[in-house]
């Protein structure tokens, strides 16, 4: 049994001793692997956020809009988001220089879905893994650390930030700038030329890209010459490439302004306006810079969130690209460009920005990697110093995959930290609900709605973001009290919630539908609601404030955490909030409590505008609990005309009182 075991053991040994030459073998065919892995995970979970209403407007359902409408509509790339808001035109290239939308459209036409862009966008961000491949591959002479860093690339944070929110068209640049450099560093210019056309065609600032890439050809050719030394004819020869580069950068960038602007004559965003602080227009901007060096230091490194950026961008590669400096050209235009700006965006892990930099930095961790395999050292200490720090490199993107990243452990919880993050939150019911009121709405209709919902009905000429006074005579608005949208606007505009009221208090529109707080208004429509099913929400210590009373765990509660009020200070509020929007209708507010005190008075109060309006009031004593220390529900019936704010609030009357909640459900009774 014994010399089994060792057979066995050896065994193993043996295989676990063979692996990496067997993967080395291999590689080329297994790096498909993680890219397969990752494009299927991140079209699921992308598809899902779709599908529970975590998708928006800008950025997924004016790209949508705009292909749908080129293709069924006979306008070119029309979207009626931003009509409002500095572009007339409603043409997306009065607002981004992107004419890869046209090469967009004949896979959007395979099957006419923003789902679509979704699934195609996983598929682009992942693919640029192999390109990386081929470089850390010829770079280094090793297929396993080729590998590594091509997996590293795929557990990004920042990439995965990018493909966890909505669908963008900066996701081509890596893979443009891959295959370019890839191509360039072989002298292979005729297959680089269409990939550095498609990067110009992406989006306004790759000529800042393609420049920075020709920078650092045209620096690299002058450095080799030091040790070649060829001759001027020679050396002007390879200098001609990355000179014709940066011009045609420089021509491009003024050619992406100019048709912007041919386009929308009225653009004032975008290519400036998240620079404002430093001018009106790109030569203010540069030239205002320059002038003040010191000022743009501190804004640089200040606030806090950008030194945090730089070292999340650069800790994923550990810090190799500083060992790179002349490959690290590449990455900073990106990088000056978000750091100068106040724009927050630019400067975190979670938003379609980090495309246009992590690709450029993975480039100048292989070549940093590189300066330290060549270095001179001992053959084995080396190699053991080798594999240490790519081991090192793919435990740190594990972790910051797992930990920071949108599709880590929080983003999967209620602690979610990102600024669109799934969490254990989603309520299913509501989403069908939702569901179920947009199939009211005939798909020829005219509709206006707030940012999660557009792009579930952006597929139409006539599909708009809500606002006031309306500028359209749109069959419908829809709404979801419930959703976080309702409250948040446009360009400092009215919001959703405010415009719904308005809409209301105008009489030109009626409730068609009201459904667990989602609104259907009709226009011209004077009836009862058609449609209705109660709203219900419960609200528990994580919803609710506590004033002077304390949060505790209670395994006898349903939620296992109360609020409960200090006896020695139970006089006042206890608690207070949630502050969450309710549709019109008749309502039943049923607090879960207990006391230990037969003399408690607590008054429960339902309030709005932060508790300067009561709309309902109850005194409960503690003689109506009919066991002390066990819970019990009281009820609060009340009634709104309007979408309004409601906090449900505990005011302790008695001193010496303790007295619990563990949670408010609040049921619509009535439309």
């Amino acid at each position: 049994m014994e010399h089994k075991v060792r057979i066995v053991t050896a065994r193993i040994t043996n295989w676990i001793k063979s692996l990496p030459n067997e993967i080395e073998k291999k590689a080329d065919r297994i790096i498909l692997i993680p890219i397969i892995i990752y494009v299927v995970f991140f079209s699921v979970y992308t598809c899902y956020k779709n599908y529970i209403f975590k998708t928006y407007a800008w950025d997924l359902g004016i790209i949508t809009q705009s292909l749908w409408t080129t293709l069924n509509s006979g306008k070119v790339l029309f979207s009626t988001l931003e009509v409002p808001y500095g572009n007339p035109s409603g043409n997306f290239l009065g607002v981004h220089f992107s004419p890869i939308m046209f090469l967009i459209l004949p896979v959007y036409a395979i099957y006419e879905s923003p789902q679509t862009l979704l699934v195609f966008q996983s598929f682009i961000l992942g693919i640029a893994a192999l390109p990386l491949y081929w470089i850390a591959r010829d770079k280094l002479g090793n297929k396993l650390y080729a590998l590594a860093f091509a997996t590293a690339y795929l557990l990004n944070p920042a990439l995965c930030g990018v493909n966890a929110y909505d669908f963008h068209l900066e996701i081509f640049t890596p893979l443009f700038i891959f295959f370019s450099f890839y191509y360039l560093e072989k002298g292979k210019w005729l297959k680089a030329i269409p990939f550095i056309a498609l990067e110009f065609m992406t989006i306004e600032f790759a000529p800042f890209i393609v420049f920075s890439l020709g920078l650092y050809f045209l620096l690299k050719r002058v450095l080799e010459n030091r040790s070649v030394r060829l001759s001027k004819a020679r050396l002007t020869k390879r200098l001609l490439g990355p000179l014709a580069l940066m011009l045609v950068s420089v021509f491009c960038l003024f050619l992406a302004i100019q048709i912007i602007t041919m386009v929308n004559p009225l653009k004032t965003g975008g290519t400036y306006s998240n620079w404002s602080y430093w001018g009106d227009n790109v030569p203010q901007v540069i030239g205002n810079i320059l002038r003040n060096p010191a000022q743009a230091v501190v804004v640089i490194s200040t606030p806090i969130d950008k030194p945090y950026y730089v070292i999340l961008l650069f800790s994923s590669v550990l810090f190799l690209p500083l060992l790179a400096p002349l490959e690290l050209i590449t990455a900073l235009p990106w990088l000056i460009a978000a750091l100068l700006s106040d724009y927050q965006a630019y400067y975190q892990p979670y938003y379609q920005y980090s495309a246009l930099i992590v690709g450029q930095l993975f480039i100048a961790g292989i070549y940093g990697f590189h300066r330290i395999a060549t270095a001179n050292h001992q053959p084995n200490t080396n190699d053991i110093i080798h594999k240490r720090i790519i081991t090192l490199m793919i435990i740190v993107n594990v972790l910051l995959f797992l930990t920071i990243s949108p599709v880590g452990i929080p983003a999967f919880t209620d602690r979610s930290t990102t600024p669109y993050g799934v969490t254990t939150a989603v309520d299913l019911r509501h989403v069908n609900i939702l569901y179920s009121v947009l199939s009211l709405v005939p798909s020829n209709a005219s509709i206006a709605t707030e940012q999660d919902i557009f792009p579930h009905i952006c597929q139409r000429t006539d599909a708009y973001f809500v606002k006031w006074p309306l500028d359209y005579n749109v069959d419908y608005i829809l709404v979801d009290t419930k959703s976080p949208t309702f409250t948040l606007g446009i360009a400092g505009g009215p919001t959703p919630d405010q415009v719904t009221i308005n809409v209301l208090n105008n009489h030109e529109y009626g409730i068609f539908a009201s459904e667990d707080g989602i609104l259907l208004l009709k226009r011209g429509y004077t009836g009862s609601p058609e449609y209705y099913s109660p709203q219900i929400s419960t609200f528990d210590y994580e919803q609710l404030s506590s004033s002077s009373g304390k949060t505790e765990w209670d395994y006898t509660s349903a939620s296992r955490k109360i609020i409960t009020s200090d006896p020695a200070n139970s006089q006042g509020m206890i608690w207070f909030g949630p502050y969450a929007y309710f549709a019109p209708g008749n309502y039943s507010a049923m607090f879960e409590l207990k006391t230990a005190n037969e003399t408690c008075e607590l008054k429960l109060d339902i309030s709005t505008q932060q508790g300067a309006i009561s709309i309902a009031d109850r005194v409960v004593n503690g003689t109506e609990f009919k066991q002390m220390n066990a819970w019990q529900e009281f009820s609060v019936n009340f009634k709104i005309g309007l979408p309004t704010i409601l906090e449900f609030r505990g005011i302790g009357i008695s001193s010496n009182t303790e007295v619990s909640i563990d949670y408010v459900r609040v049921e619509q009774i009535g439309p």
